[in-house]
């Protein structure tokens, strides 16, 4: 994993899944360095080409950590969650991602799930990214703060929330209702999972058919649609 503040998010929030900080020698005494110390966590000083040769295609930025892959949590955790939120927190959410498979798209959307409140991350195993240094170095280190969740089936997640008492809402780029409009009409339920098509196709046909809703977001351009991750921002902004 690399980057200063990937690390250092890891470090408050998850300092036993640390086995080794490598640190540009630059670097010592740092804040970074102190807050490795204070969290018990082995620190290495090497030389910045010993850096470049451990993460020859990451911009490390004289930070890089050896850590054990971050622990997911069940489906179920993470509607209980969003069930037990108070609803003066604001809208409580989900979101569901269906087949993304770029990490720094992947990336870029936990850290905007977790800017807007967020409850949780759900995505499917198969068919899709998972959590990589390239996406915890994308998200920014909120990859670290947001519950994520893989699922074997995404259809039958959705069932599940929805058996639970979610709603759920899926954003396509053609067919939905103007998602402002939806939003001006008071037609957007709570609690609600928001569920974000891949990069090539979109929602597929099963995921499709377990929504309640369906949302477009309008656009005044001659772009036809945004990608994933801009669009997972404009979604999240829009309903607040």
């Amino acid at each position: 994993m690399p980057g200063p503040r990937a690390v250092a998010e890891l470090l408050v929030h998850a300092p036993g899944r640390v086995e080794v900080l490598w640190l540009d020698r630059r670097r010592e005494g740092t804040e970074l360095h102190e807050q490795a110390k204070a969290a018990n966590v082995a620190v290495e000083l090497v030389e910045g080409r010993e850096l470049a040769r451990r993460g020859p295609e990451l911009d490390c930025q004289g930070v890089l950590v050896r850590a054990r892959p971050p622990a997911y949590h069940d489906l179920e955790d993470l509607v209980d969650a969003v069930l037990e939120a108070p609803a003066e927190a604001g809208r409580r959410t989900l979101l569901a991602l269906d087949g993304v498979q770029d990490p720094q798209n992947l990336g870029a959307i936990i850290r905007t799930s977790e800017f807007f409140g967020v409850r949780g991350l759900v995505w499917p195993r198969d068919r899709a990214v998972s959590v990589t240094p390239a996406v915890v170095r994308a998200s920014a280190g909120a990859s670290e703060r947001l519950s994520l969740s893989r699922v074997v089936n995404l259809a039958r997640a959705l069932e599940t929330c929805r058996d639970r008492g979610l709603w759920v809402l899926g954003t396509v780029a053609e067919g939905g209702e103007p998602l402002p409009r939806l939003l001006a009409e008071d037609r957007v339920p709570d609690p609600l999972v928001v569920v974000m098509g891949g990069e090539h196709g979109g929602l597929r046909r099963l995921t499709r058919a377990r929504c309640d809703l369906l949302a477009t977001i309008p656009g005044r351009g001659g772009v036809a649609s945004l990608n994933v991750a801009a669009a997972t921002s404009a979604v999240l902004a829009l309903l607040g």
